[in-house]
């Protein structure tokens, strides 16, 4: 029995094809994006995560587990970090 190698480019573009593999893939891209930008957002102010928490009035584990586990943030609690780090008009940056 011989095996078949299909060159990844490919098996992508296969795959990426489904409308369920793509929806879950676009998914996943987005909350990756908005993970780098609480990060970016936070680095460039210069704060850690305690300090971040400590301007949202919660505590530091908490901000870990939002950068962590972004999709179950609120809306809410996405502009309150991202005023927390200084960002000017903070709803503009959601469209």
């Amino acid at each position: 029995m011989s095996k078949k190698i299909i060159e990844w480019e490919t098996l992508r573009v296969e795959l990426l094809a489904q409308a369920d593999v793509k929806i879950a893939f676009d998914a996943q891209a987005r909350e990756t994006r908005l993970r780098e930008m609480l990060s970016e957002w936070r680095q460039y102010a210069g704060l850690t995560r305690s300090q971040v928490a400590q301007r949202m009035g919660v505590s530091a584990p908490t901000v870990s587990r939002m950068e962590a586990n972004v999709t179950r943030a609120s809306l809410d609690t996405l502009t309150r970090y991202a005023l927390a780090c200084g960002v000017k008009h903070p709803q503009i940056l959601l469209y």
